[in-house]
């Protein structure tokens, strides 16, 4: 499971470093050097959006598995 995140991740901020990255170079926004810097941070924004997805789907499979307690006993009492 922890592969598959971590290669969705990956692909999701390939894919929208090179779409921003090449949406602002052709229609010359900017120049490429802000460019590649907006690119970069909407990559690692998309790659945060993904891997929080898989988090809450996650803990809701566990919520229903387990019931709506799971997250309470986890949590150790005076820590």
């Amino acid at each position: 499971m922890v592969k598959m995140v971590k290669a969705c991740r990956s692909t999701v901020m390939a894919l929208t470093f090179i779409v921003v990255a090449t949406i602002n170079i052709l229609w010359d926004f900017m120049n490429s050097y802000v460019a590649c810097g907006l690119a970069l941070a909407a990559s690692v924004a998309a790659g945060f959006c993904v891997e929080r997805a898989f988090i809450k789907r996650s803990h809701r499979e566990m919520v229903r598995r387990r019931g709506a307690e799971w997250s309470s006993a986890n949590a150790q009492p005076g820590a």
